[in-house]
């Protein structure tokens, strides 16, 4: 690349990071804060409201697999504006919806689009920033935290100040935006050469079949999916109706619950590269936040302790922390998977975070209907504790056998070491 190509492919990449950072406020907005508005309006059951969020989730993972193969064939950046306008159009379409059906398409259009932005972003750093991938990675995913940061307690007041609809229309047209930014910079820019290969599914033969992945998609992909389920679908509810919590600081507490993964991001980014690229303690801790966290939760809502607010709080806290090593788990899956296959290698990771993510979701909405709960003269329904105990013990179950299998990572060093894969 020329200087002035470079500057126009950096200055995309920076635009991309926006794309990435309005896709956390899709990510983690619907149902969680505006799930009793949602309820009201719509007089929906909680199975209901939360397959708002499961299908986003459901369209993301599946497209996951896809963008990895495309991503490495087309390169990033080509991937990442295809997908932008289906991400656009769903974001627009969800406000504009007057009916169940209508939220839904809105939905499953903006996890379509959403789902190649991480994933493209990964392959562009790899592309310009090679030897500063896990450093610039930490900066863009705390980028993307921030807007999820900004999709939670900020986005709940904004909705009940101006309604859910205005919010999100201004974040439909802000990704407008963004997309004719990049639009306006392409011809300036330069892209890599498309790949003569054809597109076949032999990757991921390969992929699910690499014995560091499998351990990844059974340990951390499955707790990101808990955490994040717990973010974006029953945590507000959690904190208000067991833990007794006024909905501005059941907001505040999600909001927390993105703003520390975003600064624990940055810091691990740069911790992993100043211990000589050591990932698997890192990777060891991350895993054992859940244990602790539901632990800490069954324990406050079966002894209803007088303070079960603030317990419920650090629960979720405690939990978030599963999110906050993203450079480590991205570097890991890059440095045990043959080089140029690294699109591939973190649509395989995401896809198992967020098909976890829909698979609990479906599940918890399933168990606090089956409890039963209270509605209230607007419409919106209370769950009960036992409705959260349960949802809790099965986390608490399948957290210690994920913590089971983070054991299986062995260190990397900052190397690849695919081949020890397939020597085995």
């Amino acid at each position: 690349m020329t200087r002035s190509q470079r500057r126009a492919s950096v200055a995309m990449f920076c635009i991309a990071s926006v794309i990435y950072f309005l896709v956390n406020i899709q990510r983690v907005s619907v149902p969680g804060q505006i799930f009793d508005a949602l309820q009201r309006e719509f007089g929906l059951s909680a199975s209901a409201v939360s397959s708002l969020g499961t299908a986003f989730m459901y369209a993301y993972a599946g497209a996951q697999l896809a963008v990895g193969l495309l991503a490495d064939k087309y390169g990033g950046m080509r991937v990442l504006v295809s997908s932008s306008f289906l991400m656009v159009a769903g974001s627009l379409l969800f406000p504009l919806a007057h009916g169940y059906w209508m939220l839904l398409a809105g939905r499953i259009l903006a996890g379509i689009g959403c789902s190649a932005t991480y994933v493209c972003i990964v392959k562009e750093n790899d592309r310009l920033f090679p030897d500063r991938f896990s450093s610039i990675l930490g900066m863009i995913v705390l980028t993307g935290y921030l807007g999820a940061a900004l999709g939670t307690m900020p986005l709940a007041r904004l909705s009940s100040a101006y309604g859910w609809r205005r919010c999100f229309l201004a974040a439909g047209f802000c990704g407008a935006l963004a997309l004719l930014a990049i639009i306006l910079l392409w011809k300036k820019g330069k892209q890599p050469p498309v790949s003569n290969e054809a597109l076949s599914l032999r990757p991921y033969a390969t992929g699910f079949s690499n014995r560091y992945n499998l351990i990844q998609l059974f340990s951390f992909t499955v707790n990101y999916g808990i955490y994040f389920c717990i973010l974006s679908v029953f945590g507000k509810k959690l904190l208000t109706d067991a833990g007794g919590l006024g909905d501005g600081m059941a907001s505040s507490i999600n909001a927390l619950m993105m703003i520390l993964p975003a600064l624990a991001n940055e810091a691990s980014g740069i911790l992993t590269t100043c211990m000589g690229n050591r990932r698997r303690p890192f990777f060891v801790f991350l895993n054992t936040c859940p244990a602790i966290s539901s632990a800490l939760a069954i324990a406050a809502l079966a002894l209803d302790m007088p303070g079960k607010g603030p317990l419920l709080a650090v629960s979720c806290v405690i939990m978030s922390l599963v999110a906050g090593f993203t450079p480590v788990t991205s570097s890991l899956s890059r440095e045990t998977n043959p080089p140029g296959s690294t699109g591939m290698a973190i649509g395989i990771i995401n896809f198992g975070a967020y098909i976890m993510t829909a698979i609990s979701g479906t599940a918890c909405g399933a168990i606090m209907d089956c409890f039963g709960g209270t509605r209230d003269a607007s419409g919106a329904v209370a769950y009960s504790h036992g409705s959260y105990i349960a949802i809790f013990a099965v986390f608490l179950l399948i957290s210690i056998l994920t913590f089971r299998i983070s054991l299986m990572m062995p260190e990397t060093h900052g190397k690849n070491i695919a081949s020890r894969t397939s020597d085995k």
